[in-house]
């Protein structure tokens, strides 16, 4: 791949978009009646450059704005002690230094990764049609035999995919998803084969509060992702996120920003950046 044709694209994408999301701001300044979501001209524009990537959006988009905080959060870090081993593979394993997975008699497998994910893997995933009844009676049951502290977290979307099926709990703040705290939950014909999980424990509003953008003003900047061509956008919804880089694993708090979720037919989603910076208060 060419790198540094990559690169000038990406580029000249940005500019693009921040020139066509700037004429958008410029408007809402001068005339506090605008509303882009019933510009009709506007959205032909944003649906016709999604076309041009075969990207289609199903049914409505949110048509909200809102003001909201910048979350100051805190993750839970994850010890790998005795009483940890013994809940996910049970008793006679004991904890090594440095050491972050760990397996039982029966190839169960406890991973921690960067300090904060827990990822636990009952049994490799089983071929057939995957069960579609009693998916919650399964997770509470899980919930309650691996006892894990489910305060604030209720399901957020679920994904059938060939003969799985995934499950997505986020834990909320004021009604609107954190999504970088997750449990996920994977099924097949079998049941409940693979689990993960990171939780944010603490969570304070910073004084500095953002307009943002309406949900239409902010998918023209899916251009500036590769790999979201030939998909259809099933849902938009307003979350809290905060971008996983390499560094990580350094990181036990972050601020968290109001974004654009954007769930696509396949079950990716993207997150998209709400910012209106001509309303940050």
């Amino acid at each position: 791949m060419d790198w540094n044709k990559t690169t000038t694209i990406l580029i000249t994408a940005f500019i693009i978009l921040n020139i066509f999301l700037f004429g958008t701001s410029f408007n809402n300044i001068f005339s506090d009646e605008y509303n882009v979501t019933s510009d009709k001209e506007f959205v032909e524009k944003v649906e016709g450059i999604l076309k041009g990537k075969n990207i289609d959006i199903k049914g409505e988009l949110p048509d909200d704005t809102y003001m909201l905080p910048i979350l100051e959060t805190e993750y839970e870090i994850i010890h790998i002690n005795t009483e940890l081993l013994t809940r996910f593979l049970g008793p006679g394993i004991e904890p090594i230094e440095d050491v972050t997975l760990y397996s039982n008699n029966k190839n169960e497998i406890l991973e921690i990764k960067e300090g904060k994910k827990l990822c636990y893997k009952l049994r490799e995933k089983t071929s057939g049609n995957v069960i579609s009844e009693s998916i919650t009676g399964y997770i509470d049951e899980f919930i309650k035999e691996k006892e894990i502290d489910t305060t604030g977290y209720s399901e957020n979307y679920r994904y059938a995919f060939d003969d799985s099926l995934y499950v997505v709990y986020t834990k909320k703040y004021n009604d609107f998803s954190m999504d970088n705290s997750y449990m996920n939950f994977y099924f097949d014909k079998d049941g409940i084969y693979e689990f993960e999980m990171q939780n944010i424990s603490v969570v304070k509003e910073l004084a500095e509060k953002i307009h943002t953008f309406s949900a239409i003003e902010a998918l023209p900047r899916l251009l500036s992702f590769e790999d979201i061509e030939n998909k259809e956008i099933v849902s938009v919804e307003m979350t809290f996120y905060s971008e996983e880089d390499d560094n990580w694993q350094l990181i036990s708090g972050i601020n968290s920003y109001p974004v654009w979720k954007v769930i696509f037919n396949d079950g990716t989603q993207k997150h998209l950046s709400s910012i209106n910076s001509y309303n940050i208060k």
